[in-house]
């Protein structure tokens, strides 16, 4: 069973680390190791692009703080990649790669040796072509190296007390949306989500937005009526 300590000890005596972050228990865990490890020389950088939510962002800033890293914000627009705004299926490949060189450059003008990146052992490859993108560009898994499932990831952000430990897994905002990605459906899908609890499921489909209530939850009257004012047809999957 992987344990933090073999997480600290994966980073060794490096000379500087840039952890890809994104606020998300894999990545703090990741951060919180590698500050361990490596001190000052650890950061944790978060790419912001037009897929990234405001409430996402915030909670970054918020765990980065709780863990002492320092948080690096990385500014890339990526709409203007075909592949991203017709939210075509191989979207998660071309923006992971152009994360990936973001992070790279960040690295080198900051002098660490490698970035992390946050996939654990639970996860896999196969289902993920955002994720070979990472490992084709030379950024390393620590997480996934040494073992660590996303079970153990969460025993070990618990036991660190990052506030996040229990936070459900979220994605960027284009899973969300059915058929081409503009700034306009992009705000909409992210308003109708804060007026959600976190982790339920959404899906933009135009004028109708399908909502995946979890068994034995219901969605309040405001809630709908704050989802119809933002001009939508409310339909709910209650299973």
């Amino acid at each position: 069973m992987a344990s933090f300590e073999d997480l600290c000890r994966w980073f060794g005596a490096l000379e500087g680390v840039v952890v890809a972050f994104s606020g998300g228990v894999d990545s703090s865990v990741l951060a919180a190791a590698a500050r361990l490890a490596a001190g000052d020389r650890a950061i944790a950088a978060i790419v912001k692009t037009e897929l990234l939510s405001a409430a996402d962002l915030a909670n970054a800033r918020k765990v980065a703080s709780e863990i002492g890293i320092e948080h690096v914000i990385v500014e890339a627009e990526v709409l203007d990649l075909v592949e991203i705004s017709e939210n075509l299926p191989d979207r998660c490949r071309i923006c992971k790669r152009m994360m990936a060189k973001r992070l790279l450059e960040l690295a080198r003008i900051r002098g660490a040796e490698i970035v992390v990146d946050g996939t654990n052992a639970s996860d896999r490859l196969e289902d993920r072509p955002g994720m070979r993108s990472l490992l084709e560009a030379g950024i390393r898994m620590p997480l996934r190296e040494v073992g660590a499932t996303k079970e153990m990831v969460r025993e070990m952000a618990t036991a660190l007390g990052l506030s996040n430990a229990d936070r459900p897994s979220r994605s960027c905002l284009a899973p969300r949306i059915e058929g081409p990605l503009s700034p306009e459906r992009l705000r909409r899908v992210e308003a109708a989500e804060e007026l959600l609890p976190l982790g339920w499921r959404v899906l933009d489909r135009g004028d109708r937005l399908e909502v995946e209530v979890p068994a034995g939850c219901r969605l309040t009257e405001e809630a709908v009526a704050g989802l119809k004012s933002l001009g939508y047809r409310v339909i709910l999957d209650e299973g």
